[in-house]
């Protein structure tokens, strides 16, 4: 059975962001990293680059790449290796080995290509489908301009003073402007095909998806059996919760089953003590592995309207009701916001859209660049 990965559902648009100054964040997002995360080992003697010479290299100007026949700039492509190096590598030489098939300059040089081409398809294709910034949109824009000079500058920066500190970090006005402008087209574009919150994607659509990623729809009665720093409570302390989850069951067997789910509302509401419940107050959407075993394992053994028998796990004893999975179901995710199934769906349709649209993109070095190594030129 296939996976989703539901984190990756409120990823920073941004690959990597601007070390000075922050970015509008964007959901859905693509994947962000081209390779794999760098494991280097760092030198016993921190190695000191001259990037300002780096960069004098060659003009800002120079094309190093094209995306779909469209030019990529050594000042655009050099800002990411420049960043990839003060995130994950400062102090590392070029050479120094990421893994066994590159080193840093290699690693930098890729991920630098793979940011710029991202940015450029995303660019591309909001052009082709005649994708618009709204008035919103500009906001966001103004507000996080004014939010970054008064961050480096205090309140009484200018955006003068901001762009003289970004030069420092080879941030262009045109670059800045350009990485803000597409961190706002992405979820444009997303709402534009897909509609806010997923709304154009189909009933049949969703739960085709719900049934791809074997996504269940279930409500608990939970009766805890760990204390609040997730110690196990006394023998006796899980006996009298047994005895309690135990009385409740009995209650739920004892109407009629027209009836049970209504008195299983109300009994949830009085008894359980899911630390989830307020805010999942009609269940839990979720896909394999995203909840204890235990719990998965009991509501798939489930016809949808049964209740189960009393399920025990590592957070306590559980009464299960299975229900039906539907579009507007919330679905259960490590983030501070709740998504429907339905906006999940979309955004899993988006990403497959925009990674496809990647893997098709031409992407090509210019002849001068083809071998392009950037410890030829450190200094």
């Amino acid at each position: 059975m296939k996976k989703f990965a539901i984190c990756a559902m409120c990823a920073l648009l941004l690959i990597s962001s601007l070390a000075a100054c922050g970015t509008p964040t964007a959901e859905p997002s693509p994947s962000a990293s081209p390779v794999a995360s760098p494991e280097a080992t760092p030198t016993s003697t921190p190695v000191s680059y001259d990037w300002n010479a780096m960069y004098a290299a060659y003009t800002p100007e120079t094309v190093v790449m094209t995306v779909n026949g469209e030019d990529v700039s050594w000042g655009e492509f050099f800002y990411w290796m420049y960043n990839d190096y003060l995130q994950y590598f400062y102090g590392y030489s070029f050479d120094t080995m990421v893994d066994s098939s590159m080193n840093v300059g290699q690693y930098l040089a890729a991920n630098a290509m793979a940011y710029c081409a991202q940015y450029h398809v995303i660019d591309q294709q909001a052009k082709a489908n005649n994708v618009v910034l709204t008035a919103d949109d500009q906001a966001v824009l103004d507000e996080q301009l004014q939010s970054d000079i008064e961050s480096l500058g205090g309140e009484e920066g200018t955006e003068e003073a901001m762009y003289e500190q970004l030069a420092t970090l080879f941030v262009t006005p045109e670059l800045y402007e350009y990485i803000n402008r597409m961190s706002v087209t992405y979820p444009r574009m997303f709402i534009t095909l897909y509609g806010e919150n997923g709304a154009n994607v189909t009933d049949e659509e969703t739960l085709a998806f719900a049934d791809e990623f074997g996504f269940m729809t279930a409500k608990h009665i939970l009766f805890v059996t760990v204390d609040d720093e997730g110690n196990a409570l006394s023998d006796e302390e899980k006996a009298a919760k047994r005895s309690e989850a135990e009385s409740v069951l009995s209650e739920l067997r004892a109407v009629p089953e027209a009836d049970r789910e209504a008195l299983f509302d109300e009994m949830m509401q009085q008894y359980s003590e899911d630390p989830g419940l307020e805010r999942y107050p009609d269940g839990y959407c979720f896909e394999p592995g995203m909840v204890v075993q235990e719990f998965e394992d009991g509501v798939a053994a489930l016809d949808v309207g049964e209740i189960s028998d009393i399920v025990e796990s590592s957070n306590g004893y559980h009464i299960l009701l299975r229900e039906p999975v539907t579009p507007e179901d919330d679905v259960l995710m490590n983030t501070s916001e709740v998504f429907s199934l339905r906006y999940t769906a979309a955004v899993y349709q988006f990403n497959e859209l925009y990674n496809g649209w990647l893997n098709e993109a031409d992407v090509a070095y210019t002849a001068d660049f083809e071998s392009f190594d950037i410890a030829s030129i450190a200094a």
